[in-house]
Formats: C-alpha cells, sequence, structure tokens
C-alpha cells in the first residue's frame, strides 16, 4: 500500500486553488467597492486575530497529515522522530483508528480554545481599534459571528489532513471546491443586498459545514467505517499517539509562532499606530500576494504526501525529482503573479473604482521579493520536515522575535511608515532562514543548485511534451 499522487490529483489541487481564487477575485471587487475603508480594515484586522488563534493548531496539522501517510504506506507503528520503513504492504486498521480518535480528540478541544480566546482577546482587540464598536456598523454582531466560524474551521480543519494524508488529493480538492462556491454564491448575494461587511462574514461561517459533510461523504465510505468499527481504541493508545504526534507538533507549534510573527505580526502592530484605511492597503496586498502564493506552492503541497511516502520507502532519486520539479514549477508561478500585482493590479483597482489601493510600487515589489524567498526556504524546510525532524524551530523564533521588535521599534521612532515594516522582515528573514534551509536540503541530498534547477526544469519539458504528445492522440 502506497500513497499515489497522479496528473488527476493535479489537475484537481489547480482547479481547486482556483476556485479560491476565482471566489477572491469575484467576491473582492465587490468588497472593495461596497464596503468602506473602515470595514475593509476591519476585515482585515479580524483575519489577522483569527490567523493568530489559528496558531493553536500548533503543528498538530501537517503532523497528522504526515502520519496518516505513514500508516497509508504501510506503517506498522508511528515514531517520535525519524520514520520507520515500511515493514508490510496493507494498512494497520487499528493503527489507523487510534490516529483518527486522536486527531478528533485534539481539535474538539483546541477549537473550545479558540471561542474563549476569540471572545476574550480578541474582542478588546476589535473594540479598541474600532473605537469601541462604533465607526463600522453592527461591528460587535459581525465579530461574534465571525468568533464562531473561526471554532467550527479549526474543529473541521482534521478532515484536510486526513484526506491529503491518506493521498487523497482530489477528493480533498472537491470538498474545498465546493465551499469555496458556497461562500462565492452566499457573499455575492449577501453583498448585493447591502449587508456590508456582515456580509462577508455570513458567508464564512456556513462555507466550513460544506467542506464538512463533502469530506466526510469521501472518506468514511461504507466499507472503511466497516473496517474501523471492528477496532476497539482505548483512552491509553489515544494517550500514546498523542505523545507521539505532540513531541514533533509542539515543535512545529513553535515554529508557526515564529512563522507567524514573521508574516503576520506586522499586520497586528500596526493597527495600533496606523490608520484603518492605511491597514486595508497593506492588507489587500497581503492578500494578493497570498493568493499568488497559494497558487504557487499548489504543486508543491500536492506532491508533498509522494514526499513523505519516498522517506518511508527510501526512494531518493525519486525524492530529488519530486522536489525540483514541484518547487521549480512554483517558482515560475510566483514570478509571473509577482509581476501581476506590480503591473497589472493597480490598473484593475481603478477600473473596479476600488475604494482601496495598493501601498507604493516601492513596498510592493520589496514585499514580493521578500516573501518569494520566504515561500522557498518554507518549502525547503517543509522537505526536512518529512523526516520527521524539525531542526528550524529555534532559528524561526529567534527571527519572529526580532522582527516583532524591530517593528515595533520602526512605526514607533521612525517615520517609515509601511516601508519600515517591510524592510524589517527582509533583512531578518535574509540573515538567516533564507539560505539556510535550502543548503541543509542540498547537502543533505547531496545536490546542487544547477542539478536541482536542470532536474525540474527537465521535469517540467517532460511533462508538457506528454501532455502535448496526449492532446495530440486524442484531437
Amino acid at each position: 500500500m502506497g500513497v499515489e499522487i497522479t496528473k488527476k490529483d493535479v489537475t484537481w489541487s489547480y482547479v481547486a486553488k482556483l476556485f479560491q481564487i476565482g471566489s477572491g477575485l469575484v467576491t473582492l471587487p465587490l468588497i472593495l467597492r461596497l464596503l468602506t475603508k473602515e470595514e475593509v480594515g476591519m476585515n482585515y484586522l479580524m483575519l489577522t486575530v483569527s490567523s493568530i488563534v489559528g496558531l493553536m493548531d500548533f503543528g498538530f496539522s501537517p503532523q497528522f497529515g504526515r502520519n496518516f501517510t505513514y500508516v497509508n504506506s504501510g506503517a506498522r507503528r508511528l515514531c517520535r522522530e525519524g520514520v520507520e520503513e515500511e515493514r508490510g504492504g496493507s494498512i494497520d486498521w487499528h493503527l489507523l483508528s487510534v490516529l483518527i480518535s486522536t486527531a478528533r480528540f485534539v481539535y474538539r478541544r483546541l477549537s473550545v480554545l479558540a471561542l474563549i480566546v476569540m471572545l476574550t482577546f480578541g474582542t478588546g482587540y476589535i473594540w479598541y481599534l474600532t473605537e469601541g464598536f462604533t465607526n463600522v456598523n453592527n461591528s460587535l454582531y459581525i465579530w461574534i459571528l465571525y468568533s464562531f466560524s473561526t471554532y467550527f474551521n479549526i474543529y473541521f480543519s482534521y478532515y484536510s489532513s486526513l484526506l491529503t494524508g491518506s493521498g487523497m488529493i482530489r477528493e480533498s480538492s472537491q470538498a474545498a471546491i465546493l465551499s469555496k462556491s458556497a461562500y462565492l454564491v452566499l457573499c455575492t448575494l449577501f453583498l448585493l443586498l447591502g449587508w456590508g461587511l456582515f456580509a462577508v462574514v455570513a458567508a464564512n461561517f456556513i462555507a466550513p459545514f460544506v467542506q464538512r459533510y463533502v469530506s466526510y461523504r469521501a472518506y468514511f465510505k461504507p466499507e472503511l467505517k466497516a473496517r474501523l468499527a471492528e477496532q476497539t481504541v482505548t483512552r491509553e493508545d489515544i494517550r500514546e499517539t498523542f505523545s507521539v504526534i505532540w513531541f514533533n507538533a509542539k515543535k512545529l507549534g513553535i515554529n508557526f509562532i515564529g512563522a507567524y510573527a514573521v508574516n503576520k505580526m506586522g499586520m497586528f502592530i500596526i493597527g495600533f499606530f496606523l490608520p484603518l484605511a492605511t491597514i486595508g492597503s497593506y492588507g489587500l496586498l497581503t492578500q494578493l500576494t497570498t493568493i499568488v502564493t497559494g497558487i504557487a506552492n499548489t504543486m508543491f503541497v500536492t506532491y508533498l504526501p509522494k514526499v513523505s511516502n519516498c522517506r518511508v520507502t527510501g526512494d531518493r532519486p525519486m525524492l530529488k525529482r519530486t522536489i525540483s520539479f514541484s518547487m521549480v514549477v512554483g517558482q515560475i508561478i510566483m514570478l509571473a503573479g509577482a509581476l501581476g500585482i506590480i503591473f497589472v493590479a493597480p490598473y484593475l483597482l481603478e477600473l473596479i473604482k476600488s475604494q482601496t489601493m495598493l501601498p507604493s510600487r516601492l513596498i510592493c515589489v520589496l514585499y514580493l521579493v521578500i516573501v518569494a524567498l520566504e515561500l522557498n526556504h518554507s518549502e525547503f524546510a517543509s522537505v526536512i520536515s518529512t523526516e520527521n525532524k524539525i531542526p528550524y524551530v529555534v532559528p524561526s523564533l529567534v527571527s519572529g522575535g526580532v522582527i516583532v521588535l524591530l517593528t515595533f521599534i520602526a512605526l514607533k521612532f521612525t517615520t517609515l511608515g509601511l516601508l519600515g515594516v517591510v524592510l524589517v522582515q527582509g533583512i531578518v528573514q535574509a540573515a538567516y532562514n533564507n539560505w539556510r534551509w535550502p543548503l541543509w536540503v542540498f547537502r543533505e541530498l547531496d545536490m546542487s543548485i544547477s542539478e536541482f534547477y536542470g532536474t525540474g526544469f527537465d521535469s517540467i519539458i517532460k511533462t508538457v511534451s506528454g501532455l502535448w504528445k496526449s492532446m495530440l492522440r486524442n484531437a
């Protein structure tokens, strides 16, 4: 038994990503045109708070995903560190049942904790920045509904790890497509009805239920449910499995805190120093960039279960090819998307008569270069983690802490504004993380930069050639 990534899986991954982007691109013009600058600013601040709460996942999602892959690849036990080579050709159904039960156990508790933090700390933050919930209509009710939508998003999130870790990329993508479709339809309808920011939040509340329903139906087929029903899972089983998962999840969680400080904390801090209109402008840049990085990262994420599978089976040549191909494709997409944001996006915003515009071109260029470098080193770090080793925890945490401190200093004691926020992030990351983790992987795999790009471009050419020949045969 193994995890295979087919052309259909790749296709569905990109279709899902395009739907995600499509929903954003369809609703974004309406949001920018129909919502005030203050509402746009509050929207990005809510996203910032929910992303802080999302840190409570604390590395469980990728850890569960990798371990689902290990189980589906024939592993007979889960290791705290390293990977046990495959011992059998079939799934250990008891181990799978225990792992699913442990995931449910964890996410029930994480979602409750997240809701408590949103309704306490989050409420205080939004109250302060909206001047006591006064400068945005119905802001208190909007925030409460958004808090509960975050609760359900976290509670249902283990389904994504379950599907992708089991190699069910197509099914996971279809669930995401239907969820985004529901969001698109509802958000558009509610905006046109004049609901303002409440429209966005209401649609965001309903969408997770669609994804959960489709994911459950896709994975828990009658024959699988029958297999799992035969297994007896004890509290001791869950405790032991949680101990294994937690060993590296806590490391990933600390790393996520560092990564958040690097990429998101600036938005949180600027809320105390800059007006909502400026926050909205910077938030728009980060949103568009997130769309581009999401597309660029899709191929790598799609093939990540294959990378984990190669670790289990010891297939180093396939490991090299998979990494090179998926990452080089992403880099090409990132370059194209960055050029689009710099040269095309400003004209489109004017065309739709957006009330919110992008920051200066200088800030946009610097930010996009920084994000591209961070995407590159984060993918290499993910490759390292597929070996069930997390060496980048301390560097990530230190980098995040330094960025938070210097961002505060730049905003408090200089007049650089957004430029200072962007420069701080870029300089700190270039000092270590941007080069350390790519170098680590190259040394581990005995791979040069020229081999990396040569293998990547060669695989792209062969893939395109194969698709072209297939199209000609079917024509």
